[in-house]
């Protein structure tokens, strides 16, 4: 059976565990991608991660969602939205079909 997890920092993260989420604080950009490597090779279906971790493993995120079966998916930040996942999103619709589809502005 696949599993859900959220890599995160621990006061996110924490509610989800009421939702049958397997949680994965973390406090470190190392810690981060050391998890995120882990559960990529373990039966995780579908990996959010906190838009703060995601901003600092960017590189990691975009080379795992090429090479792996998993979902990884940013979580909106609790306090500053930045929209990173809709960059990362954007950019590989861009790299697959060569055109933006689906944002006619640029997301900030």
């Amino acid at each position: 059976m696949y599993k859900i997890a959220l890599i995160g920092d621990r006061d996110t993260i924490i509610g989800f565990k009421l939702l049958g989420v397997s949680l994965f604080p973390v406090t470190s950009k190392d810690e981060a991608v050391e998890v995120l490597d882990k559960l990529v090779k373990e039966e995780y279906a579908v990996i959010f991660v906190t838009e703060d971790i995601a901003g600092q493993i960017v590189e990691e995120i975009e080379r795992l969602q090429k090479i792996s079966f998993a979902s990884i998916t940013i979580m909106p930040a609790k306090l500053e939205k930045k929209y990173l996942g809709l960059k990362i999103l954007r950019r590989s619709i861009e790299k697959a079909i060569g055109t933006d589809i689906l944002f006619r502005k640029e997301v900030e």
